[in-house]
């Protein structure tokens, strides 16, 4: 391919600054072996131009790690790749790239939760069994809940941040859809009927006076006080309080230990589980991609890998 008019230009401005030309020369295969990557994976954008999502850069650290690159050859690619986007001003839009050969382990058994702990723990949930007279007392106002946020896991492989970020206007109850707003973007999931009644029910049945307001960001998910047996408002915010992360980290270790299940359980593995499944349902990569908020399609290799071993 031709040497694009962008990287011809920093080529001359590393060769007026006094760069050896075995060092231009080094500039220039990397730089080149990025353009092809980019217009062989990235069709959609112009060739010859530079991306202007640090995402695309990242995908390719990636595919150079999934290569085996050496730490050093990697060091030098992204190095590279930070000069030539520093000399087009483009490192003050998204930082600097880092580079790392740390490559993620390949996923085994024990990164998922099956079918029957799955089955197990909702069931659970809702359930009285093993319940001291005091948990007995508020089982009633936070089962729901904690169903509704298992649910939101296990079925649609919500992250806990997510769960915890939910407002009351990012669920539309009449279109069955849920929308998760992160740094990486907006997307829109359809909710089963079953699961979005279960989730109505649960804010059907908050007393009115800790009810988050339709169409407002008041959070999905509160914060229960057990000693007081009511939901906890936040005054100063003059809104419902939120669940925190941590209280939704104690909740599942609970939920777990009662459900009976031998395995060690975490949220990791409700996300993967729900990852996998939607790859042996065919879904394509962009949708996946989608679907689950994921940077890249690289993020999917492994669990591609594991499948391929089963």
């Amino acid at each position: 391919m031709d040497i694009p008019l962008l990287v011809q230009h920093f080529l001359i401005h590393l060769h007026e600054t006094g760069k050896k030309h075995s060092t231009v020369s080094m500039y220039k295969h990397d730089l080149m072996a990025f353009f092809k990557w980019l217009n062989q994976h990235s069709p959609d954008i112009t060739p010859g131009i530079l991306p202007e999502e640090k995402s695309c850069y990242e995908e390719y650290l990636t595919y150079l790690k999934e290569k085996n690159l050496s730490e050093a050859n990697l060091r030098r690619v992204a190095s590279h790749l930070n000069r030539l986007l520093e000399y087009h001003n483009l490192t003050d839009q998204f930082g600097a790239l880092k580079a790392t050969t740390k490559k993620q382990r390949d996923l085994v058994d024990s990164d998922f939760i099956t079918e029957k702990d799955t089955f197990s723990l909702l069931n659970s949930v809702v359930s009285k069994k093993n319940l001291t007279e005091t948990q007995l007392q508020i089982h009633k106002y936070i089962a729901p809940r904690n169903y509704s946020i298992l649910i939101l896991m296990l079925h649609y492989g919500l992250t806990l941040n997510e769960v915890v970020s939910l407002n009351i206007n990012d669920i539309n109850f009449s279109q069955n859809e849920l929308t998760i707003i992160t740094n990486k973007g907006k997307r829109v999931l359809e909710l089963s009927k079953d699961d979005k009644k279960i989730i109505y029910n649960y804010f059907s049945d908050i007393p009115s006076l800790f009810k988050p307001k339709d169409y407002t960001d008041d959070p999905l998910f509160l914060s229960f006080h057990p000693q007081k047996k009511v939901y906890w408002y936040d005054y100063n915010l003059n809104k419902p309080k939120r669940i925190s992360l941590i209280g939704v980290k104690r909740m599942i270790e609970k939920e777990v230990e009662r459900s009976g299940i031998q395995a060690k359980v975490r949220s990791t593995q409700f996300r993967n589980s729900c990852i996998l499944n939607k790859i042996s349902e065919g879904y394509s990569n962009e949708s996946l991609i989608y679907y689950f908020g994921l940077s890249s399609r690289h993020a999917l290799y492994r669990y591609k890998r594991y499948l391929e071993t089963q």
